[in-house]
């Protein structure tokens, strides 16, 4: 059947698609008092809504079921869930309604569109909506069973053209068949089309249309896209080579488009009120155009057998019947002789019955390749953008909005700087920026009419930012009606386009400033260092500005799902496609925002099935992630060129198990040999207010055996040494090697006396080759003489004379071996790889400088001595009531 709606009253007509008796009325529906604006149909029946406010349902034999819902103003488009138990209700109040068929009491409201919507559709698995509105903005829900609320994915600003309420633009958005896009008019007479998951454009549909475009329409097998347009022409598209396949040009502007899910032959109505049929709208004489019902071939090997088992309610389903109509028509003769068919009366019904069956094999292949679809989208999840040291608002009570309650607090950026906090208010919110070291920055807040969705904090200022959004103002408009002219108040809305405000934490000289985005690209992430103030957009774009407001760098780079950065670095983490079974398929670029050179550019690694959480800066420049799982990694030899590798320096998870603990750790900061966290107990994900205290975890890297004290001397060892091996790399590309010389030899003390103590063990077990292979570790010839002083105590006497030869060969004349430096690394790109600010020297690095840069003598060694050197006093953190 083919439902068609009318205006005027005229309700709903019903067409046989029967190629015989097409066109023919088979039931005439007036249940609606005014226009009908949408239908939507499933396998239950089908209904339909009106400028009148009612949404009407039916069953599949035709009769009026009952009002599913009741508005006070127009409804312009619904759609159902793919099974037919939930409907997506769009009217002039600016809100999508998804009411259950079964039950109209239960309603959830979806808000977030600022004017009214026009065009709603469901994808074909029921876990995303996308809706567009008069404004040109498409938003984009995720209404899965497993969301506790529907909540916005992703709104495309202005991605589309602007319309009226009553206007002929319909602002289409239409899922393909597989599920895999979706379509929507674009802004120049084209056809945007947007992957699904990851929500970026793939392709574009151009040069068919001259105006802009009304509605459109995918074919069944996902081969063809039918576009309509002011201009009066209908375009049949190639979705697969991008090309028109047919162009016709009508009398009038086509309204409504409709494929045949069987036949080859598209259903069209116009602005005169016209229904017409247009058969074999695919060339049939071509090969390279496949039939628009036929299922597109797919590379996948599917069992085509398990998803093709139906019962007698399917068949009557596919073919339109009731349970007793598919044999109440059917003849059955009883004697043999009263039914005689002639022979081309028997040849007829043998083809229409094979016609039949293969459109009955069509169908079910079809719903066996979109099942296995089904199962593969759902095994692709796309990545979440996020800031870090955020957290979101509370969850909303269920059936409510999912805006943030009057006065409900979330925190924007939480670092080792300080914490921002925003209070929420109806018209404005309250930002407050607090700092641990009080000593040399002042708490501060400041009234925030614009509602600042992100936030940064650097020792320099603070950066803020916010999507595109609506101003809305009351404006008098004369209206000329009968000829009086009335003073009319109404509400007019304008544009602002998204915000990117930076203030800085000691005003003196420096000023803050704001720049606005261009229209239709909204900040996605924003970051701080010390001379750059970075914001990513959804155009793809990197914006990178001095911390006085000039623009100092632009470049693309798509899907980032977060920024950091630190001193004179930036940090970019970003999607290079859909992860698959939870694999999260992300890269990392370390750039130098002075010098705009990429240092490193790299995979992100992950625990398998984990999300990244966090990602940062230690306070000696190295980067830093945490994800689900409660793993943090550090980036070793970030800026020696294509050697950077992912260190685990600490299992959340193993560490509590140690501590015969439930807890669990929210990253804050990483300092030199300890995570900085906020302690999580219960189910909570995220502190909350009043903010909680900062707790210092030592760190620890997963090492085996670590209960005894072999496991636990290696890992003291190897963790000093991944430090210092940064640290010493920071300070030869900030030519600061000299002042932190003192520091750079108690870590090889360090490492020396875990390395001595190890010996020790070896030599007590008569280990002679680990005994050996553990002095050839030791990094001053003064710890190899000691070595060999345990050896002698043991009575290994041939360890000892082994041990003097490694004496000789590494230490020659007693001097100290060269490590690998560098400059080494990357002999012939030092200016890339260098940097002009140096985050050795900060409070948090707690690095001493050396007080005699001239020649150090090497530290003495004492087995008895747990600590060679005099440990820096640690940063205190001011307390937060």
């Amino acid at each position: 059947q083919l439902i068609v709606g009318g205006s005027d009253a005229t309700g709903l007509k019903i067409y046989d698609t029967d190629p015989e008796t097409q066109g023919y009325v088979a039931a005439n529906v007036v249940n609606h008092t005014e226009d009908v604006t949408c239908i939507a149909t499933s396998s239950t029946g089908f209904a339909s809504g009106g400028t009148d406010g009612l949404v009407l349902l039916y069953s599949n034999d035709n009769s009026f079921e009952k009002i599913l819902v009741r508005s006070t103003v127009p409804v312009r488009d619904i759609a159902y869930n793919p099974n037919g138990t939930k409907l997506a209700i769009a009217t002039d109040d600016n809100d999508i309604r998804v009411v259950l068929v079964a039950d109209s009491s239960k309603i959830v409201q979806l808000k977030g569109h600022t004017s009214t919507v026009k065009s709603v559709c469901y994808d074909r698995k029921g876990d995303y909506i996308i809706s567009s509105d008069t404004q040109g903005d498409i938003l984009i829900w995720s209404v899965a069973p497993t969301e506790p609320l529907p909540k916005v994915l992703k709104k495309l600003s202005g991605i589309t053209y602007k319309s009226s309420m009553d206007s002929l633009l319909q602002t289409t958005v239409a899922w393909s068949p597989d599920n895999t896009c979706f379509s929507f008019p674009g802004l120049n007479h084209d056809i945007r089309v947007f992957s699904s998951r990851m929500w970026t454009s793939l392709y574009t549909l151009e040069g068919g249309h001259t105006q802009e475009i009304i509605t459109m329409a995918w074919s069944p097998n996902g081969y063809y896209l039918a576009t309509t347009s002011r201009d009066n022409i209908l375009v049949v598209w190639d979705t697969k080579t991008k090309l028109q396949v047919r162009s016709e040009v009508n009398s009038t502007s086509i309204t409504g488009l409709a494929w045949s899910p069987t036949l080859n032959q598209l259903a069209i109505t116009d602005l005169y009120g016209q229904l017409r049929f247009w058969d074999d709208v695919i060339p049939n004489n071509n090969s390279n155009y496949p039939h628009p019902a036929m299922v597109r071939k797919t590379e996948m090997d599917v069992d085509v057998d398990n998803e093709m088992e139906m019962d007698d309610d399917d068949m009557n389903e596919l073919f339109g019947l009731e349970d007793e109509e598919g044999e109440g028509d059917f003849v059955v003769d009883d004697d043999g002789a009263g039914y005689v068919e002639s022979a081309d009366a028997a040849a007829a019904t043998v083809a229409a019955a094979n016609n039949k069956s293969q459109q009955f094999l069509n169908a079910r292949a079809a719903q066996g390749v979109n099942q296995i679809q089904r199962k593969i989208e759902m095994a692709f999840q796309p990545p979440t953008t996020f800031q870090p040291g955020e957290t979101p608002y509370h969850k909303p009570e269920e059936n409510s909005s999912f805006e943030p309650a009057q006065g409900e607090r979330r925190y924007m950026a939480y670092n080792l700087i300080g914490v921002i906090s925003t209070i929420y208010e109806q018209e404005h919110s309250v930002i407050n920026v607090e700092f641990h070291d009080q000593s040399e920055y002042r708490n501060f807040y400041f009234t925030d009419v614009f509602n600042f969705t992100m936030a940064a904090i650097s020792q320099t200022g603070t950066v803020y930012a916010v999507e595109s959004k609506e101003a809305v103002k009351d404006k008098k408009k004369k209206q000329d009606d009968s000829d009086d002219e009335d003073d009319e108040e109404e509400q007019e809305t304008k544009p602002i386009n998204s915000i990117l405000y930076y203030r800085p934490n000691n005003w003196g000289q420096d000023k803050d400033w704001t720049h606005h985005m261009l229209p239709g690209e909204d900040i996605i992430s924003v970051a701080i260092n010390r001379i750059s103030v970075i914001a990513t957009t959804s155009l793809g774009y990197v914006r990178i500005f001095t911390t006085t407001g000039i623009q100092r760098y632009i470049f693309s780079l798509e899907n980032i799902v977060s920024v950091t950065a630190k001193t004179d670095l930036a940090c970019f983490v970003y999607s290079n496609g859909p992860g698959y079974n939870n694999q999260q398929n992300l890269k990392y670029m370390l750039l130098n925002t002075d010098s705009n050179e990429v240092l490193q550019k790299d995979d992100v690694q992950l625990t398998t099935d984990a999300d990244l959480h966090w990602v940062g800066f230690t306070e000696t420049n190295q980067i830093a992630t945490f994800d689900s799982f409660s793993i943090l990694r550090v980036l070793q030899d970030q800026r020696r060129p294509y050697q950077g590798r992912w260190v685990p320096v600490f299992d959340g998870k193993l560490y509590a198990s140690q501590q015969n603990k439930t807890e669990k750790y929210w990253p804050v900061g990483v300092l030199r040999d300890k995570l900085m966290c906020v302690i999580l107990r219960g189910n909570n994900p995220y502190p909350f207010f009043p903010r909680p205290p900062i707790r210092d975890i030592p760190l620890q890297l997963p090492l085996l055996d670590m209960l005894s004290e072999v496991g636990k001397l290696e890992e003291e060892q190897l963790r000093i040494e991944t430090c210092n091996r940064h640290e010493h790399d920071e300070a030869e590309s900030t030519n600061t090697l000299e002042d932190f010389e003192e520091a750079f030899s108690e870590a090889y003390m360090g490492m020396d006396v875990a390395l001595l103590k190890l010996i020790n063990l070896a030599c007590k077990a008569e280990k002679i080759a680990k005994s050996l292979d553990l002095c050839g570790i030791l990094h001053t010839p003064e710890s190899v003489d000691k070595a060999i002083r345990i050896a002698l105590f043991h009575r290994q006497n041939n360890l000892a004379e082994k041990m003097t030869h490694v004496k000789e060969t590494k230490f020659i004349n007693d001097e100290l071996p060269t490590p690998s430096s560098l400059a080494d690394s990357f002999a012939k790109l030092p200016s890339i790889y260098t940097s002009s600010h140096s985050a050795l020297d900060d409070d948090l690095s707690l690095l001493n400088k050396s007080s005699n840069k001239r020649g150090l003598k090497p530290m003495q060694i004492d087995l008895d001595e747990e600590s060679p050197t005099k440990k820096p006093r640690p940063f205190q953190f001011s307390s937060s009531n």
